[in-house]
């Protein structure tokens, strides 16, 4: 009897420390478990009606990756990029950041990007690095150090109700003359008081350094042969437009002003998303306007009854041409976590976040461009796209993008707000891009 006790006791024992043991590696297993969650950092730049679907579509990568948890976070344009250098500076910044196309070159010059072939190499894209646009504006000796993630380029968009109320049925993308010749069609006085208050074309045509008009003064040199910079044969860089031909530029764009066709409010406006002109625009008080995709599908949103189709800019005497513009995916140099966030980075390029969550942008990628559903109204938009070209030779060239764009602003500015004449205008933006040039020049000697 007293044996079969002492053994039912030793068996006690042996179970309770079983048990404790079992108790014991399961709390240290949970603990590393708990350990190796890896937290990420999502930075994006747009504004919450643009970037609209990015949170959910973070949070679903939440969801399919327990061991990882991303932070997501906006910073808006303005600020992005000092605060981006900076912060990484110092050895921080987030993990997977949003970068405009133009900016990535020189990040990566910088020295604050990580290079990404080997991880394409190791986990490949699915449908290959080749079916990206605009990849060349993201490489640096050989290495590439963004994915290009969003494409998107302005075009013009019109109310058709609008035209049908003014009886024109012809689309205003045949030629700048037309476009301006049927804009002023669409000029109203609705109420009879003498005010105007249906205007043709609105235009963020404000004098800041970032503002939007730099892209439709480039659609319309572009299309008639000319470039703020070339490059010659010898390689050598020239300003590849004269002060006549500017003037011309100046003169046409300036004419919308004068001659009522565009309200003068506009003129201190800096960006198309700017209450002012998307509400303008939403509400039938403009009746065309430039803009991108994403304020396209904010405008449709404000009002969802307005009849908005977009279409192309218009032809110039030698082509038709829009700027191709986007976002780049980018991973700090800083990450603790490079896989992960090439992971992360692969999830926001995938069909699953351009069909489901991001559908006011277009994808960078050939293939899903062309599976994706395309909104009504969003055709002018993708018909742009082939025959779109970057600022590559802009970026690559002695003269900084951001100078060239503040400059041209400025004294298409001035001449808008009647500060200067166009003659003057044309002749001291030539002379600013060509002093800048000659100061790139001599820097890199």
């Amino acid at each position: 009897m007293k044996l079969i006790k002492s053994n039912k006791r030793m068996l006690v024992s042996i179970i309770l420390i079983a048990m404790f043991s079992i108790a014991f590696t399961l709390a240290a297993t949970l603990g590393v478990l708990a350990a190796e969650k890896v937290t990420l950092t999502f930075r994006q730049n747009d504004s919450p009606d643009d970037a609209a679907g990015l949170p959910e579509a973070v949070e679903e990568f939440n969801q399919n990756h327990p061991n990882i948890r991303v932070k997501y976070e906006s910073v808006p344009w303005s600020d992005a990029l000092n605060q981006f250098i900076r912060e990484v500076k110092v050895g921080g910044g987030p993990d997977v950041v949003h970068s405009a196309f133009v900016w990535t070159m020189d990040l990566a010059k910088a020295g604050t990007l990580v290079k990404l072939n080997p991880l394409m190499e190791e986990d490949p894209l699915p449908t290959g690095i080749e079916d990206f646009k605009a990849v060349k504006l993201g490489e640096l000796n050989g290495g590439i150090y963004g994915i290009p993630w969003t494409t998107d380029t302005y075009g013009m968009i019109y109310n058709k109700d609008l035209f049908k109320e003014a009886g024109v049925s012809t689309l205003p993308d045949d030629s700048w003359a037309h476009f301006k010749t049927v804009a002023k069609k669409l000029v109203r006085d609705k109420n009879g008081d003498g005010i105007t208050d249906q205007y043709g074309f609105g235009v963020a045509a404000g004098s800041g350094p970032a503002g939007e008009m730099w892209f439709l003064i480039n659609h319309y040199i572009w299309s008639n042969g000319y470039t703020f910079m070339k490059q010659a044969k010898n390689g050598d860089w020239q300003v590849g437009v004269d002060a006549e031909q500017i003037a011309e530029a100046m003169r046409y764009f300036n004419s919308f002003f004068e001659e009522g066709i565009s309200p003068r409010s506009l003129i201190g406006v800096n960006w198309e998303g700017d209450p002012e002109l998307l509400y303008a625009l939403a509400n039938g008080d403009l009746a065309t306007g430039f803009v991108v995709t994403s304020v396209f599908d904010t405008i449709r949103k404000i009002n969802p009854k307005v009849h908005m189709q977009s279409v192309q800019s218009p032809m110039g005497r030698v082509t038709r041409i829009a700027s191709l513009g986007g976002r780049t995916l980018v991973i700090n140099k800083n990450t603790k976590h490079l896989n992960e966030a090439w992971k992360l980075l692969k999830w926001m390029c995938s069909k699953r976040v351009f069909e489901k969550y991001y559908t006011q942008q277009l994808p960078a990628q050939k293939t899903l461009l062309k599976q994706i559903s395309i909104k009504p109204g969003f055709e002018g938009f993708v018909d742009s796209i082939p025959q779109a070209q970057t600022f590559y030779e802009y970026i690559i060239s002695p003269v900084r993008v951001q100078t060239m764009w503040a400059l041209t602003n400025r004294e298409f500015g001035a001449v808008f707000s009647g500060q200067k004449s166009v003659e003057q205008g044309s002749k001291d933006l030539i002379e600013g891009i060509k002093e800048a040039l000659r100061k790139a020049i001599e820097e890199r000697l």
